[in-house]
């Protein structure tokens, strides 16, 4: 009887023993330093987040390094962490740092042992306390479901609108020709034009702005104490009347560029020759001080009139045209009505 009594109450205590240890949370202690780890729920659906913490209790003179985001968690996934400050509880400093975990597969799983890293002060070699695997049951959300995972549905394929397709074509070709109008809208604004082109005048001959620029040349007054710039004046003339009559970017060449192109255009010397006087000596006298006499000035400026003259290109108006081919008809009648007459009289 007393055996009996004595093995009930050693049952009790170990019962009591078991409650304890499920109660309380993993601990393991290693001198002066204790780890433990806990979670919030150990049952949960699978997706659920769950809060996995890990405590290390330790003295102030030992340095502790905390496990890293890139620790392995078996199959949990480490959605956010909380690294709490350390605090201190009966001259021991307790760091804390929980961990929002989750899952997406069923069944049971363990999440492994975590290694914390500490030395003591005055040691230099490392040591390490693991905390205590912890197992965790994850069930389906439906378990009367076949599985958890099942196939997405095809899409539904509703029936063609026709009606709106065209009008949404409508609408994209109307918002088309808007947007090309607005944008010639504005690029004929920036260029100053109005809206519909107007028939604007034809450009004037090479040869009238040529003259027309040489005559207000020749009645200024540079030549009063401004020789380089009527040189200069007079040099800009000549080479934009070449570009603008034989298109050949004169304004933008050397001398020696532009008597080398007319050569390979195929100029005659007799048109070469006074581009050839104009321009070195309007090269003297803005590059190298030369000062032409009074004569020099004026054959300069007849040389260049002549060249534009010799040049211009000169287009026969429309009623000329036709009232010379109206002669040269009236000329052949009447020299046929001659020779009949003269036939008559034979």
């Amino acid at each position: 009887m007393i055996i009996k009594n004595i093995k009930s109450t050693t049952l009790r205590k170990v019962c009591f023993l078991l409650v304890i240890l499920f109660l309380i949370p993993n601990v393991f202690s290693q001198g002066n330093i204790a780890v433990s780890s806990t979670v919030d729920r150990d049952h949960i659906l699978i997706g659920d987040v769950i809060t996995y913490s890990v405590i290390v209790e330790h003295d102030a003179d030992v340095e502790i390094v905390m496990p890293s985001l890139a620790e392995n968690l078996g199959m949990f996934e480490i959605r956010d962490y909380d690294d709490m400050a350390p605090r201190t509880i009966d001259d021991k400093i307790v760091k804390q740092t929980d961990y929002s975990i989750s899952t997406f597969d069923t069944g049971d799983y363990v999440i492994p042992e975590l290694e914390i890293n500490y030395r003591t002060q005055g040691d230099s070699s490392w040591q390490s306390i693991k905390t205590e695997p912890i197992e965790i049951i994850v069930e389906s959300l439906n378990p009367d479901e076949a599985g958890d995972i099942r196939d997405i549905k095809p899409p539904l394929t509703p029936p063609r609108d026709y009606r709106t397709l065209i009008v949404l074509i409508f609408l994209g070709l109307l918002i088309l020709v808007a947007t090309i109008f607005v944008i010639y809208y504005i690029k004929r604004l920036r260029e100053g034009k109005s809206l519909i082109p107007k028939r604007s005048k034809p450009p004037r001959p090479a040869h009238e702005i040529a003259l027309e620029s040489l005559a207000g040349l020749k009645n200024s007054d540079l030549l009063a104490g401004h020789v380089k710039e009527y040189y200069t004046e007079l040099s800009d003339i000549v080479r934009q009347y070449i570009e603008d009559r034989f298109f050949i970017m004169a304004m933008e060449m050397t001398t020696t560029q532009l008597l080398s192109s007319m050569l390979d255009q195929g100029f005659e010397e007799k048109i070469i020759e006074p581009v050839r006087a104009i321009l070195t000596k309007s090269d003297l006298v803005k590059f190298a001080r030369f000062i032409p006499s009074a004569e020099e000035h004026d054959a300069a400026w007849q040389l260049a009139v002549d060249f534009v003259e010799n040049t211009k290109l000169v287009f026969e108006p429309e009623d000329q045209k036709v009232q010379a081919e109206s002669q040269e008809n009236d000329i052949v009648v009447e020299e046929s009505e001659t020779v009949k007459e003269e036939g008559q009289d034979v």
